[in-house]
């Protein structure tokens, strides 16, 4: 008997054969990501109208928001200038009339003739004692009983749409679908963890989120399918840590770690108690066989490279290799530099490898490290393409891991080697959203910054105040304070009237700072070009750096001072965090000017005086991912996680948290998912969920 989760499903069958669709509206389906019958019935809606309640057009009461049915008896259409215009069209049941005003729709005229049958929906007003209602939601409707029903007399689903299709023909189309697979929507959550969570039935949750019979239902229809969301995910992660710890063994990282201590005693400061912390739970995965897969978390300026080059000691004392990738070749190069720096004295050997060398330049560096003769190699994804070879890799390090693929670190551990992991992000992740994201990996955070490190005063300023913000940072500059000088585009762009980096840089040479030197910078440049502005701003030789966000990660200028964001409306808070972070570094005061322009908007002011109010990183990556969404921030549509359609990780922490903590346990009990009660649950994972999620490079 064929596994329901199998082939031949027929909720895996084209979308295009279900009532009403058809290869035309096939092709506009698909805009949506529906293909199958199963994209159809789990196309959710992304909201509702209460119409279980239809009124009595007679009984419309000013004040009350209703909704009606009837027939339009009257219309009537008229310009109110160049511009504007007003359709009216009464709306009669029998039982009285009632005004509907719409504003600015012309196309009215042809859509709302007299004859039409329609349910419309908005509040009950007086005017010169009639009544109306202005702007209604309204939708045609037919002689079908059972058509009419779909649309009025219900709670009815709002769905997603594409150009082509209308909310009518949505409803059509997926009420068409949940018949032609009534009886057939199988199981996939064991009955003991469905009795205890109190959830509904699949096939119950699915019908219910389309068409609920009332609100309450609703709720538990949507609890259900937030919790299957995240419950396979999760199932899938755990599934690949098994794999992970339970495979090829890490190299071993025995005490005593000499090196490192020698490294820590010849810092010139001393650790915070958060970094100790940290740095005794690496040092206690690694001396376990099953090894080191950990995220490190830490606010910007929290010290996270200090310590993941305590572990990287760990590794080489131990005689391993140790490679740290990051995102830019700019922050390669300085990182390979503060390395040698630190290290001095040491006698580790360290390399910098980035794609702008040349390949001669490569040679030596590659056949360095096949032979051993490299214990540290700083890099970019130069460090995961073919022909790069370790002799033995103990620890790979990854700074900003939201700006690689989830499969590429995977790669540092090709050819029978699996190394120790350690996984770097200075983006705050709520700890409901690292187990989702980054569940193969265990959670350190560094919640503590060093000593003497100074509050950056953050300042929102309307754009009327340009000449003035730029006149405070000019004797600040001329005081010797340097200054970054940030703008979202590189160049100007028809489509938008954004100032430019560039065209910036020309006018603030020859009108602002005409007396002062600047620089500019920009991803557009060559390594070269971006290195030796670096290079002079670091150096002092310039006072101003005109820039992009190619500053964001990384470049460490001590002097560094003030930093003045142009169209910061533009940028999300975590990134405006993370760009904020670039100055005020060695403990002297730091200033950032939001310079505002005034027609964003009260939500975007909103938005930026709240980050302006505070530096906790925690605190504005939380307010930042309510606003903008997880995969927004972290790039784990890049990555290949699938974009949540249901659960919010964290609006729904609870839920998530115990779908991670029933995941686990159950794979842990039973492996095979072979139990009758879990059977189904294995069927839907092995064979339709987790197939799905290696196509989209997971797992």
């Amino acid at each position: 008997m064929a596994s329901p989760f199998s082939s031949e499903d027929p909720l895996r069958t084209s979308s295009q054969y279900v009532k009403g669709v058809g290869p035309a509206r096939q092709k506009l389906l698909s805009r949506l990501g529906i293909e199958t019958v199963d994209d159809l019935i789990m196309h959710f809606p992304r909201g509702y109208h209460d119409r279980s309640a239809l009124m009595q057009i007679g009984a419309a009461a000013p004040g009350r928001t209703v909704t009606l049915r009837g027939e339009v008896v009257a219309v009537h259409a008229r310009r109110l200038g160049p511009r504007r215009s007003m359709f009216t069209a009464a709306l009669d049941d029998g039982t009285g009339a009632i005004q509907l005003v719409f504003f600015n729709q012309p196309y009215l005229e042809r859509a709302l003739r007299k004859g039409t049958r329609i349910v419309a929906s908005g509040q009950v007003r007086l005017y010169r004692n009639e009544r109306q209602i202005a702007a209604p939601e309204w939708e045609t409707i037919g002689d079908d009983t059972e058509e009419d029903l779909l649309h009025a007399g219900r709670i009815v689903p709002v769905y997603p749409l594409t150009a082509g299709i209308s909310q009518r023909m949505m409803r059509r189309i997926v009420r068409a679908a949940l018949q032609r697979c009534a009886g057939r929507i199988p199981e996939n959550l064991p009955r003991r963890l469905r009795e205890q969570l109190e959830l509904p039935a699949r096939a119950e949750a699915i019908e219910q989120l389309h068409y609920p019979d009332d609100m309450t239902r609703r709720e538990a229809a949507l609890r259900r399918m937030k919790f299957e969301e995240v419950f396979f995910l999760h199932l899938l992660i755990h599934e690949r840590r098994l794999k992970i710890r339970g495979g090829a063994p890490r190299p071993p990282v025995r005490s005593p770690h000499t090196l490192m201590q020698r490294f820590i005693a010849g810092l010139p400061f001393e650790l915070t108690a958060a970094q100790r912390r940290v740095l005794a739970e690496i040092r206690r995965d690694v001396e376990r066989g099953e090894g080191l897969s950990r995220l490190l978390q830490g606010d910007v300026g929290s010290g996270k490279t200090v310590v993941a080059l305590a572990a990287m000691l760990l590794a080489v004392g131990a005689g391993h290799q140790a490679a740290l990738m990051v995102p830019t070749e700019i922050l390669a190069a300085q990182q390979a530099e503060r390395i040698e720096t630190l290290l001095g004295g040491l006698g580790v050997r360290s390399a910098l490898l980035i794609g702008s060398m040349s390949a001669a330049q490569k040679r030596p560096i590659q056949a360095a490290l096949a032979r051993g003769e490299t214990d540290i190699v700083v890099g970019t994804h130069t460090l995961i393409q073919e022909g790069i070879k370790f002799r033995q890799l103990g620890l790979a390090v990854i700074d900003e891991q939201h700006r690689f693929g989830v499969r590429q670190r995977a790669h540092l551990g090709r050819g029978g080697v699996v190394p120790h992991f350690l996984v770097m992000t200075a983006t705050p992740i709520p700890r409901s959203l690292a187990q989702t994201v980054y569940g193969d990996l265990d959670l350190s955070v560094i919640d503590e910054l060093p000593f003497g490190r100074r509050r950056v005063h953050t300042e929102l300023v309307p754009a009327s105040r340009t000449a003035e913000v730029y006149a405070a940072v000019r004797d600040m500059m001329r005081g010797g304070a340097q200054a970054f000088i940030l703008y979202p585009l590189v160049e100007e762009s028809e489509r938008s009237d954004l100032r430019s980096a560039t065209a910036e840089f020309e006018r603030l040479t020859r009108e602002v700072f005409p007396d002062l030197p600047i620089g500019l910078l920009h991803g557009r440049m060559s390594f070269e070009e971006k290195s030796r502005a670096i290079e002079l701003f670091r150096g002092g030789k310039i006072l101003g750096l005109v820039t992009t966000t190619v500053i964001e990660v990384g470049v460490d200028v001590p002097n560094a001072a003030v930093l003045l964001v142009n169209h910061p409306e533009r940028f999300g808070l975590a990134q405006l965090h993370q760009l904020r972070g670039r100055v005020g570094r060695r403990g002297a005061p730091g200033y950032c000017y939001l310079l505002m322009d005034e027609g964003a908007g009260g939500a975007c002011t909103e938005r930026l005086e709240l980050f302006a109010s505070t530096e906790d990183g925690f605190r504005i990556a939380e307010i930042d991912l309510r606003l903008r969404g997880p995969g927004e921030i972290w790039g784990t549509r890049q990555s290949g996680y699938p974009a949540f359609r249901l659960v919010n990780p964290l609006g729904d922490h609870d839920l998530v948290q115990r779908s991670w903590d029933e995941s686990g346990s159950l794979l842990k009990a039973d492996p095979g998912l072979e139990t009758p009660d879990n059977r189904l649950v294995g069927e839907y994972f092995r064979g339709y969920y987790s197939p799905r999620m290696r196509m989209a490079d997971i797992g």
